[in-house]
């Protein structure tokens, strides 16, 4: 729990979420991070004695270009189509990282009923070398989770791992995706490039909203 709501936390309780927005949010986030280095130095201090901190993440020095694309309506029940994720690398080598989506049910609190959106109202899929792959999804707060690193898996399905694909000088990555909706409803998709599951952002997260009718 305190690993979704810290991930949600950096997409939807700040309004720049990456490092180098601002200051601020940088400490936020950098605060919520467990570090066992630290819990280890508090069990050995005794009482009474104050523990050391464990030094903050550093931020990542740049922010890579990452553009989302999706149509604005879909109609439940059929594959929405036309979802592309496109990363671009301008500079110098980047750490490995995955690509994580979440899909947010906008109309989650609206609902009389209380809904969640779970796993089998929603799915994801990523064309790899012609093929639909699915990106097994988790739920989170008010939403699913997935990410997609390396190619050549039949299925997409560690979403809260480290590392993921090589991002290379000169990156040039696109993603091809489509979902099914099977619920009617309002729903935000937002997609990051992060090494260490949402901790540290490698490019600015980017947001788009679809109507299911």
């Amino acid at each position: 729990m305190k690993t979704t709501k810290f991930f949600l936390g950096v997409f939807f309780s700040i309004s720049v979420v990456a490092y180098g927005g601002s200051r601020n949010s940088e400490e936020s986030a950098n605060a919520t991070v467990p570090d066992s280095g630290t819990a280890t130095a508090t069990s050995q201090h005794s009482q009474g004695e104050r523990p050391s901190k464990a030094p903050p993440l550093k931020p990542y020095p740049r922010l890579l270009p990452l553009q989302l694309i999706a149509p604005p309506t879909a109609q439940a029940g059929r594959p929405l189509v036309g979802i592309s994720v496109s990363l671009l690398n301008p500079g110098d080598e980047a750490p490995n990282a995955r690509l994580r989506l979440i899909i947010h049910d906008k109309d989650h609190r609206d609902a009389g009923d209380h809904r969640e959106l779970r796993p089998d109202n929603v799915k994801i899929e990523v064309q790899e070398e012609g093929v639909w792959k699915p990106v097994l999804l988790g739920m989170v707060e008010e939403g699913v989770l997935g990410a997609i690193g390396a190619e050549g898996v039949t299925a997409h399905r560690e979403r809260h791992q480290r590392g993921g694909f090589a991002i290379p000088a000169g990156l040039n990555k696109t993603w091809q995706l489509r979902m099914p909706f099977n619920l009617p409803g309002t729903y935000t998709l937002v997609a990051a490039v992060s090494p260490d599951n949402g901790s540290r952002h490698l490019a600015q997260p980017a947001h788009s909203s679809i109507v299911v009718e």
